[in-house]
């Protein structure tokens, strides 16, 4: 006696499920990862106020900045820079020139900064300026003598910046 058609054909579709078919795994394919801009997180005070002394806790102008990249592993380049802009020669000044390193998280810790007229050479007769934090993601244009530019960086990266300003007279 012969066995029906459809048994040949459950063992042969066994065979097959047992045996299977070996389809290759192609690469895996992930998108480069983009390049973000920096932020500026958080500021106290908040960027655009007039900084001031308070009186009575005899405290100088202080700035404190939580910048913020989602690069992680990017550095960050921050630049300080009184006065400026524009470029006023003889007042202009970069103050403080940092790097915030790359990390695990995109918050950066906190930076501080407190104009002083002799450690800054903050310029005289004027009370009234301007505090400027340009804060970059690749490192800034080299300066030169005749740059009058302090905030350059070079084409296609980013620069964020927050400025303030300040009364302060400087003998």
């Amino acid at each position: 006696m012969r066995a029906p058609a459809w048994h040949h054909l459950l063992f042969c579709a066994g065979l097959v499920g047992t045996l299977g078919c070996v389809v290759p795994v192609g690469p895996e394919w992930t998108d480069p990862q983009n390049d973000y801009p920096p932020t500026i997180g958080s500021a106290t005070p908040p960027v655009g106020s007039v900084l001031t002394n308070d009186p009575d806790a005899s405290q100088p102008l202080t700035v404190e900045v939580v910048l913020s990249d989602q690069n992680t592993r990017d550095a960050l380049y921050l630049r300080w820079i009184i006065d400026y802009p524009p470029y006023v020669d003889g007042v202009s000044r970069l103050a403080q020139e940092w790097t915030l390193p790359g990390g695990d998280n995109m918050d950066r810790p906190s930076v501080y900064f407190a104009p002083n007229c002799k450690d800054d050479q903050i310029a005289s007769g004027f009370s009234n300026h301007r505090l400027l934090l340009a804060v970059a993601d690749r490192k800034f244009a080299p300066l030169d003598p005749s740059s009058t530019s302090l905030d350059a960086v070079p084409p296609g990266n980013f620069l964020v910046e927050g400025a303030w300003q300040f009364t302060l007279d400087c003998p």
